[in-house]
């Protein structure tokens, strides 16, 4: 297996594809566990989304971001890596938290709070109202971009173990370990990894996990075809994994072990199994991926606040929830890829949002 590996650019897109009705669903969901900038009233049916994918989601495209900077290492050196990170990633997170972050905060503050000062008026409340990290009390946040600030932490936290091991001729026989072995072993390493280091609900040793194993497996032509080999395999026990945990929650499993272990089961099966059948079914090029490839980081940077504003209104139409829930995920959508288009078109805005510059 040679070549550019398109089935990590496919499952990439996919995972930046579901943060739209991923987000919309969380404007129709309430409780201890749930909560957003806006929201449209319960629709319960929309929590299976939530079950369903966000134990893998995340964790897949840290995995995902892993084995990118496996192959742009091969081609770079450490310092020009280093510098790329910067550009693509700490500069597009500083930019979002001073210019468009703020928006989603404002708009709960109005939303919740019935906040009557105009947007610039709150805008210093947005950096001196510290609560929970969420924003959805009008406080600080650094929003979506959380995941942003992690992959540039660990790209350079790694870079002197990656950038050595990436330019290696020997490299260890990861191939030779039994699937059950990485089945088992990463859901132990998770489970004890999502224990510690957690800011603001996001576990740092949990997501620093994946994207070491990203590197050192997903980079691995020979584990691939070890993963495609067994993609039925592995594609079953995500399936069943996800419905496993949507049924426990309809019969009512109280037990926050059981929730724990199970997150983290469908966490690492989810990511293995995602590989697997994308190394098998979506390892191919087309003029889909061609376009939203290079268009996922800045979709992933303008979508939330997108969202959050267009949901701001659409919650208020008097229609079912369902059709509100369908409008804010394509209108979002819509709107998102408009935007990119303007911003890869000026070069200031290619700059803060770090779309890569095309020779």
């Amino acid at each position: 297996m040679t070549g550019r590996k398109y089935f990590i650019d496919n499952l990439r897109v996919i995972c930046i594809l579901l943060l739209f009705p991923f987000h919309a669903s969380m404007c129709f969901l309430s409780g201890d566990y749930y909560g957003f900038y806006v929201y449209g009233g319960e629709i319960p049916a929309l929590q299976y989304i939530d079950l369903a994918v966000y134990p893998w989601w995340m964790s897949l495209l840290f995995a995902l971001a892993g084995a990118s900077a496996f192959y742009a290492l091969k081609k770079r050196t450490a310092a020009e890596y280093a510098r790329e990170r910067v550009l693509r990633l700490l500069i597009p997170f500083v930019s979002g938290l001073l210019l468009w972050i703020p928006i989603q905060s404002f708009l709960a503050d109005v939303f919740y709070n019935d906040y009557q000062g105009g947007y610039f008026r709150h805008y210093p409340v947005f950096f001196t109202k510290w609560t929970d990290l969420t924003g959805y009390d009008g406080g600080f946040t650094p929003g979506h971009l959380w995941f942003i600030l992690f992959l540039f932490v660990f790209s350079l936290a790694f870079l002197p173990l990656n950038a050595r091991y990436a330019k290696r001729d020997k490299k260890p026989e990861l191939s030779k370990i039994p699937v059950v072995v990485m089945i088992v072993g990463g859901f132990v390493l998770l489970s004890a990894g999502g224990l510690v280091a957690n800011i603001g609900g996001k576990g740092v040793l949990e997501f620093a996990i994946c994207f070491l194993l990203g590197f050192f497996l997903f980079s691995d032509d020979k584990v691939i075809e070890k993963l495609k080999r067994n993609w039925i395999l592995l594609g079953s026990l995500w399936l069943a994994m996800m419905i496993f945990r949507c049924v426990m929650r309809n019969v009512g499993v109280e037990s926050e072990l059981f929730w724990y272990l199970d997150f983290r089961a469908l966490e690492w099966t989810g990511v293995l199994g995602a590989a697997a059948v994308g190394a098998k079914l979506l390892d191919f090029k087309s003029r889909f991926s061609d376009y939203f490839s290079p268009a996922c980081f800045p979709i992933y940077w303008l979508h939330q606040t997108v969202l959050s504003a267009a949901a701001f209104f659409i919650v208020k139409l008097d229609c079912d929830g369902f059709i509100r829930f369908i409008l804010i995920t394509l209108v979002s959508f819509a709107v998102t890829v408009g935007l990119y288009e303007l911003c890869k078109r000026a070069a200031p805005l290619r700059f803060i949002i770090g779309i890569k510059t095309t020779k």
